[in-house]
C-alpha cells in the first residue's frame, strides 16, 4: 500500500471551447488552471477526478483525444497551452498517462490540437502514425507527424495564415480513402480546407518520409467567427446504430440538439437543455458521451452540467458531476465535527465539499454540496464558527456572516447520512429561513422564508418580476450545477464594518464565539486585529502589534491564545486574561523583533499542535520554525516573554513556505505529524520532535507530495480534518490514517489520506 491516496480533486475547466473532450474509452479529459484532469463520468455512478496531469507551464486551452480511423478506444490525447507548446500524453495503466512528446516550435499561444492515427505507409501497416494540428495566435497552423512507440514528433508543414489566425482546426479522413483532411476555420469567417498530399512520397526511412497540405477549398457562409467544428461520415453507419445528431452550444444558456426531419431532411431542433436562471454567462461547448445517450456542457464559470438520457422517462434527465472554482483558492477550513469542507476563492464564492455517502453506507464519493455564498468582490479569507454557521472577507471593507438554512439542514443530513447532530442551531424551524437569493445587483444574500409572499397592500411593480429564484429541494443525491448556482445560498444574518482597507485573514475561537480579524495595512493603525463577540456582533478590542498586514491568525485548540503573523516578518501571541475568562479578553504577551525573530521574510503561515504547548510559523525565506513556552518561573524583560524556539528551524534552500499545519494526534509519543505547503506547489510532510538524539533530527521528512500529486501552482492552505465524528478509522487509539486538505493557486481543492503506519 502507498503511502497516500488522492480522495478528491475538485477543479473547475478553463474558459476556453476546446477545453473538454470525452473519448470512445468513456474517459473526459479537460484543462484545469494550467494542468489536465481525467475525468471518470462513470466512476461509483457519480463522477470523479481520477487523474490530474502537470505538465505545462501555463493555462491549457484545448486537449483533444487522438482518434483511430477504426474507432478504438484512445490511448493518447494531445494538450495545447499559452506556454507555447503542446504536449502529447500517452496512458499507462487505467487513469496514469505520461508527456512523451512536447511539441515546441510556436512563437505564442498555441489555442487548439487536434491528432489522428494513419497507418505507417512506409514502414509496416499493422504501425500507426500519429498527424497533429496545432493552431497558435503567431498566425500559423503546424502540422506534426508522431510514429507510433516513438517519442521523436517531425514538424511536416507551417501554414500560414499571413496576418489572420486558426480559430479552429479538425482533422479527418476524405470518405473512403486514407487521405488526411484538415480544416481550419479562421478569423476571416472561413473554413479553409487542406488535403494531404502523398504525391511526392519518398519510400524509405520514416524521416525521410514527406506529407504536404495542399488548400483545396474554402468554405464561405458564415458572417463572424467560427469557434467549433467537426466531422461525421456516411461510412460510419456501418458500425454505428446511432441516428444523426447535431449537438450545438451557446451563452445564451443552452444547449440544443438536432435532428434532420425524416420527410423534409430539414434540420430541426429535437431537445434543448441548460440553466433556467442564475448569474452566469453560458456555455462555452459541450460534447456526446461515446453511446449518444449522454451529454456534458461547460459553461462560462468552468462548471460542468451532464444530462443522460432516460429510457424509461424518455427524457434527457440532469446528473451528478465534478466540478470546482475557476479562480485561485486561498482559504479551506473544515466544519468542527469533520463532516464537509468549506472553501473560498478569488471566483468569489464560497462552496461546501462533502462525502456522498450510499444507502448501504458501502461507497463514498465527494462532491461540492452547497454554494452558500456567489459574491461580487473576489474572497480572500474564511472563518467558521461553527457546523452551520461561517463568516468571510473580501476585497472589500466588510466582513459577512452567514447562517445555514433549513433546507440545506435537511439535504445534508440524508446525503452524509448524518442521524444525530449536536451542532444544530435551528431549533426554532420557523424562525430560520428555508433558504435565500440574492436581489438583482445585490451582494446580500437574503433570506427566504417558507410560503413568503408580498401582502397585497405592500406590492410594488417590480413585484411583477419576483426576485426569489430559490426553490426547496429534496435531495437524496450530490445537487446538480443548476441547484447550486440557484437554491444552496446560505442567508447573510450580519455585516461587520471596522476595517480601513480589503480584509486579509480571519480566525474564529475554536467555541465560535469570538471572530478576529485583519485588512491589508502599511500602518500599525490599519494592522490592528478586531475581536468580534458573534452574539452580539459587536467590536471587543482593537489588538495593536503588527507594522504590516496580518497574513494569517489562529486560535489555539484550548482557546488560550490567539497567534498572528504579518508581512513586517514577525509573530505576535495573545493570552486570554485569567481574571477576565467571562469578558474573554486578551493581551499581547509575546513578540519577535529583528533580534528574537529567525524569519528574513514575509511570514506567510502558522499553525497550532492539537496540544496548544506548541505553534509553528512559515516563511518567504524557506525557513519553518517551532515555538513553546520554556517553563521558567521568573518573569523576563524579553519580549518573547519565556517562549523560544523549541529546535533548530527546517530549513528548505530555494523554496517558500506558503502553507502549514500540524495532525489532530500525536502519530508516536513525542512526534508530532507537520504538514509543509510551498510556493512551488508541492507538500511535504515531516515528523517533527522537540527530542533530537545524536543520531536522530528533530525533523524528518517522511512523505513528499510533488506537483503530479499536490499542486502545480502554490499552495495556499493546509488543513487536517478534524478527528471527532470521521469513523473509526481515525480513533486515537486505533489510528490508521489521516485527512488533510490542501487548496492552491492552481484553483484545486484536494483531500488526501495519509496512512499513519506507513510514513
Amino acid at each position: 500500500m502507498s503511502q497516500f491516496e488522492t480522495v478528491y480533486v475538485s477543479t473547475a475547466c478553463n474558459r476556453t471551447p476546446h477545453s473538454v473532450d470525452w473519448g470512445r474509452n468513456k474517459l473526459v479529459c479537460y484543462g484545469a488552471s494550467n494542468s489536465v484532469a481525467i475525468y471518470d463520468p462513470k466512476y461509483a455512478d457519480a463522477g470523479k477526478v481520477v487523474s490530474v496531469l502537470c505538465q505545462h507551464k501555463n493555462r491549457v486551452n484545448s486537449v483533444r483525444w487522438i482518434r483511430h480511423k477504426n474507432g478504438l478506444p484512445e490511448t493518447e490525447f494531445v494538450s495545447a497551452s499559452s506556454d507555447c507548446t503542446a504536449i502529447v500524453w500517452t496512458r499507462i495503466n487505467d487513469y496514469s498517462f505520461f508527456p512523451t512528446s512536447i511539441l515546441k516550435g510556436h512563437e505564442g499561444t498555441v489555442t487548439v490540437a487536434d491528432g489522428i492515427y494513419v497507418a505507417d505507409r512506409n514502414v509496416d501497416s499493422a504501425k500507426q502514425t500519429a498527424i497533429i494540428a496545432t493552431a497558435s495566435v503567431d498566425s500559423s497552423v503546424k502540422v506534426w507527424m508522431r510514429h507510433e512507440n516513438e517519442d521523436d514528433v517531425i514538424c511536416l508543414q507551417t501554414l500560414s495564415f499571413g496576418s489572420g489566425f486558426c480559430l479552429c482546426a479538425r482533422l479527418c479522413f476524405l470518405p473512403g480513402t486514407d487521405i488526411v483532411l484538415l480544416s481550419c476555420a479562421a478569423d476571416d469567417a472561413k473554413i479553409h480546407l487542406f488535403a494531404e498530399s502523398i504525391s511526392n512520397a519518398i519510400q524509405g526511412p520514416l524521416k525521410e518520409y514527406a506529407k504536404q497540405f495542399v488548400r483545396v477549398d474554402s468554405l464561405v457562409g458564415h458572417e463572424d467567427w467560427i469557434r467549433a467544428m467537426d466531422f461525421t461520415l456516411d461510412e460510419d453507419k456501418k458500425r454505428c446504430t446511432q441516428p444523426m445528431k447535431l449537438l450545438s452550444s451557446s451563452l445564451d444558456k443552452s444547449i440544443i440538439i438536432w435532428e434532420p426531419d425524416a420527410s423534409s431532411g430539414v434540420w430541426l431542433e429535437s431537445v434543448r437543455v441548460g440553466e433556467i436562471g442564475g448569474n452566469t454567462l453560458g456555455f462555452y461547448g459541450s460534447k456526446f458521451s461515446p453511446d449518444g445517450q449522454s451529454i456534458i456542457g461547460h459553461g462560462y464559470q468552468g462548471s460542468f452540467h451532464l444530462w443522460t438520457y432516460s429510457d424509461e422517462l424518455g427524457t434527457w434527465e440532469p446528473g451528478v458531476t465534478v466540478g470546482g472554482h475557476f479562480g485561485e483558492v486561498v482559504d479551506i477550513q473544515w466544519e468542527p465535527g469533520g463532516r464537509f469542507l468549506f472553501s473560498v476563492s478569488t471566483d468569489q464564492t464560497t462552496r461546501i465539499h462533502a462525502p456522498w455517502i450510499r444507502d448501504d453506507h458501502q461507497e463514498e464519493t465527494w462532491h461540492e454540496l452547497a454554494r452558500p455564498q456567489v459574491h461580487g468582490y473576489d474572497i480572500s479569507c474564511l472563518a467558521v464558527l461553527s457546523r452551520y454557521r461561517f463568516a468571510s472577507g473580501a476585497e472589500e471593507k466588510v466582513i459577512r456572516a452567514f447562517r445555514a438554512p433549513n433546507n440545506f439542514v435537511k439535504n445534508f443530513r440524508q446525503i452524509c447520512k448524518v442521524e444525530s447532530d449536536k451542532d444544530i442551531e435551528n431549533s426554532d424551524a420557523f424562525a430560520v429561513p428555508q433558504g435565500a437569493s440574492v436581489p438583482t445587483l445585490g451582494l446580500s444574500n437574503k433570506a427566504v422564508y417558507e410560503g413568503q409572499e408580498v401582502p397585497p397592500e405592500e406590492r410594488h411593480v417590480k413585484d411583477e418580476y419576483p426576485e426569489f429564484y430559490f426553490t426547496p429541494l429534496n435531495l437524496k443525491e450530490p445537487p446538480t450545477e443548476e441547484n447550486l448556482l440557484q437554491n444552496t445560498l446560505w442567508p447573510e444574518v450580519q455585516k461587520l464594518y471596522g476595517h480601513g482597507y480589503e480584509l486579509f485573514a480571519l480566525a474564529a475561537r475554536h467555541d465560535g464565539t469570538l471572530l478576529a480579524s485583519a485588512c491589508k495595512a502599511t500602518t500599525a493603525e490599519h494592522a490592528a486585529i478586531i475581536i468580534w463577540d458573534t452574539s452580539t456582533w459587536k467590536q471587543m478590542q482593537r489588538l495593536v502589534s503588527h507594522q504590516l498586514t496580518v497574513t494569517q491568525m489562529e486560535f489555539s485548540p484550548d482557546d488560550r491564545f490567539l497567534l498572528s503573523v504579518s508581512r513586517d516578518r514577525r509573530w505576535s501571541l495573545f493570552q486570554l486574561e485569567d481574571s477576565e475568562l467571562d469578558r474573554k479578553i486578551y493581551r499581547l504577551i509575546a513578540n519577535t523583533e529583528k533580534k528574537t525573530g529567525v524569519h528574513a521574510r514575509i511570514i506567510w503561515c502558522c499553525s497550532w499542535t492539537y496540544d496548544s504547548k506548541y505553534f509553528i510559523t512559515g516563511s518567504r525565506d524557506g525557513k519553518v520554525a517551532v515555538w513553546g513556552h520554556e517553563g521558567a518561573t521568573s518573569e523576563t524583560a524579553s519580549p518573547l516573554h519565556q517562549y523560544t524556539l523549541s529546535s533548530k528551524p527546517l530549513e528548505l534552500p530555494d523554496q517558500s513556505v506558503t502553507a502549514v499545519a500540524v495532525a489532530p494526534v500525536k502519530i508516536a509519543a513525542d512526534v508530532y505529524l507537520v504538514a509543509v505547503g510551498l510556493e512551488s506547489g508541492c507538500i511535504n510532510m515531516y515528523k517533527w520532535s522537540p527530542v533530537s538524539t545524536g543520531t536522530v533530527d528533530n525533523w524528518q521528512r517522511c512523505l513528499e507530495l510533488d506537483n503530479s500529486v499536490a499542486h502545480h501552482l502554490a499552495v495556499k492552505k493546509l488543513s487536517f480534518r478534524p478527528l471527532v465524528d470521521t469513523g473509526s478509522d481515525c480513533d486515537k487509539n486505533t489510528l490508521k490514517n489521516l485527512q488533510i486538505s490542501s487548496c492552491g493557486a492552481d484553483h484545486a481543492v484536494k483531500i488526501f489520506n495519509i496512512y499513519v503506519n506507513k510514513l
